[in-house]
């Protein structure tokens, strides 16, 4: 036998044609090929319409090695995404926080702590939301890395705590860790500090007792916070946080920060940068006490020495170099035995002139209305009169452009001439760096850019705060609130990893020319693969979508393995 196969046949009766199918054998008879009939099934409409076709295709398949499926019985098991969760595993994986976490879990007899943080972090990164949630709503929608364990709510809840309990040892492994993985500037670390409210009862709560009453950077003074401080490499990798209570002034946390960082990371000799909000005079002279180098920003205002080096960087003689990635110029002036850097940014002076203008004239309008009132009689104590001054000025931002003078029942107020030619003419556009850096160690432009990688902290805390959404907290507690921190600065330095490899293999996004694709627009677009499960009599076939070109690339860029993909599961 040479081979049987099902030959079709059609004839023609009248204007009619007619197929019939007949069951036949590929032979040979001398030396000719010709065909053998086996069995005459009959006229196809005939065979499907009396479901015998099916019948006798039902038979044969039960001794075949492949797989026929009646399209009756086929059933929609959804389509869970793939790619995002693949890709976040992939991460965990090179930073080996499944050892690490089971190394923990193991300890503390928690079995499945691994899992739980991989599926925490995964939602936190793809589709943050509540523990509930996540747990009720979002794992249904996302297929887990094979041998991992969706956890119960009550499995995340526990493993916030351990968390906030094991911060310094999963602070210290992840920055080893990657310090093995990347090519980082470990001479540079960059430290600032954001803060975030919460929303329900404003009155202070045992159970919680950092929360509390603070300058607010979400402009939302009415609501009790945390303040969060961040300590990240010059390519935005962050290396540890500290939460401090809400009410914190923000130079007081530094010298905690130089301490653990010399204690945990054993760093060798690096410049500690960091804005002028966190600089008081004794915080300069403790980082260089500690043995770091420093790039600082310096207070502008009501400090002599900035006030001197501005009017320095006046002199004609002063020698000015541009700073082109910055869009700005600097140049250097030594004074009281220490290096200060200037710069002028065009971008800043715009902005600068644009506030100003407006703090005096809003000032303006409150003195000329206070003015009147006392020119009326409303007012004529001068303590009083004083009161309603310093109100006015005290937080206009533009006190120091104003002079006043009052007496009983009579107050006069005109502008500072010498203060506004400072403002308009020497101070606008500028800010002053002083650094510790000798000439040789950092040029004037290098400490300009040492200073610049300030950006990567307020990039990480945008990335907290807006695509992490680190708030609303949904938790009521010390621990839990710390912990959900944690997870968030965890899944930042998964994102700042993302975002460095989509770097490094020149992946673009296809809408907008020249622009690196972002971990966001990346996750979202890995998403869209999805694993396919269909039900047919009995049996499931998943099969994953077929990758694009985009995606396909996000992949390999991301080291996400693929090799099982490509085939159909059949179960």
């Amino acid at each position: 036998m040479i081979g049987v196969f099902v030959k079709t046949t059609v004839r023609r009766r009248g204007d009619r044609s007619y197929t019939y199918l007949s069951l036949v054998e590929a032979v040979r008879v001398n030396g000719k090929n010709t065909h053998k009939t086996l069995l005459r099934l009959g006229e196809v409409s005939h065979l499907a319409t009396s479901g015998q076709l099916d019948r006798i295709i039902a038979a044969l398949s039960s001794h075949a090695t492949g797989s026929w499926i009646d399209s009756a019985s086929l059933l929609a098991n959804g389509a869970p995404g793939l790619g995002g969760v693949a890709a976040i595993d992939a991460c965990c994986s090179r930073l080996n926080l499944d050892e690490l976490f089971s190394s923990i879990g193991d300890a503390r007899g928690s079995k499945n702590l691994a899992d739980t943080v991989l599926v925490m972090l995964a939602n936190r990164l793809l589709a943050p939301s509540s523990m509930r949630r996540a747990i009720l709503e979002w794992l249904d929608d996302v297929v887990l890395p094979d041998g991992v364990t969706p956890p119960s709510l009550d499995q995340c809840y526990r493993a916030l705590d351990v968390l906030f309990e094991e911060k310094e040892r999963i602070e210290t492994h992840i920055y080893a860790r990657v310090t093995d993985l990347l090519n980082l500037d470990l001479r540079l670390c960059c430290y600032d500090l954001t803060s975030t409210f919460f929303e329900g009862e404003v009155v202070p709560s045992p159970r919680f007792p950092s929360r509390a009453f603070g300058y607010s950077r979400d402009h939302r003074g009415d609501r009790p916070q945390v303040m969060i401080g961040l300590l990240v490499t010059s390519d935005g990798i962050p290396i540890a946080h500290y939460v401090f209570d809400g009410n914190t002034k923000d130079s007081t946390t530094l010298p905690e920060v130089m301490t653990d960082l010399q204690a945990r990371f054993g760093v060798g000799r690096i410049a500690l940068i960091a804005d002028r909000g966190l600089i008081a005079e004794q915080n300069v002279l403790a980082v260089a006490d500690a043995g770091f180098d420093h790039v600082l920003a310096t207070r502008l205002h009501r400090d002599a020495d900035a006030e001197a080096v501005l009017v320095a960087a006046e002199d004609p003689a002063a020698t000015w170099v541009q700073i082109e990635e910055a869009r700005s110029s600097a140049c250097e002036v030594v004074h009281g035995g220490r290096r200060y850097v200037i710069v002028d940014s065009p971008a800043r002076h715009r902005r600068d002139d644009h506030r100003r203008e407006q703090l005096l004239g809003r000032t303006e309008s409150k003195l000329i209305a206070l003015e009147a009132r006392v020119r009326e009689g409303h007012l004529v104590d001068p303590a009083k009169i004083g009161a309603a001054t310093d109100r006015i000025l005290r937080d206009s931002g533009v006190a120091r452009c104003f002079s006043t003078t009052i007496r009983q029942g009579s107050f006069t107020w005109s502008f500072d001439a010498e203060a506004l030619s400072f403002e308009e003419d020497t101070l606008a556009g500028r800010y002053v760096i002083t650094t510790s850096l000798t000439p040789a160690e950092a040029s004037t432009a290098q400490v300009v850019r040492y200073y610049r990688s300030l950006l990567n902290v307020e990039r990480r805390f945008k990335v907290m705060k807006d695509f992490l959404v680190l708030r609303p907290v949904h938790h009521y507690t010390e621990e839990r609130v710390r912990g959900h921190i944690a997870l968030c600065v965890i899944a930042a330095v998964i994102e700042a990893l993302i975002s460095g490899d989509l770097e490094r293999e020149g992946v673009e996004d296809p809408d907008v020319a020249g622009q690196t694709m972002t971990p966001r627009r990346a996750l979202a677009e890995l998403g869209r693969i999805r694993l396919q499960r269909v039900e047919a009599a009995g049996r499931e076939i998943k099969l994953v979508t077929r990758r694009n070109a985009l995606q396909a690339k996000l992949c390999a860029a991301l080291s996400i393995d693929t090799s099982r993909w490509d085939r159909a599961n059949i179960t």
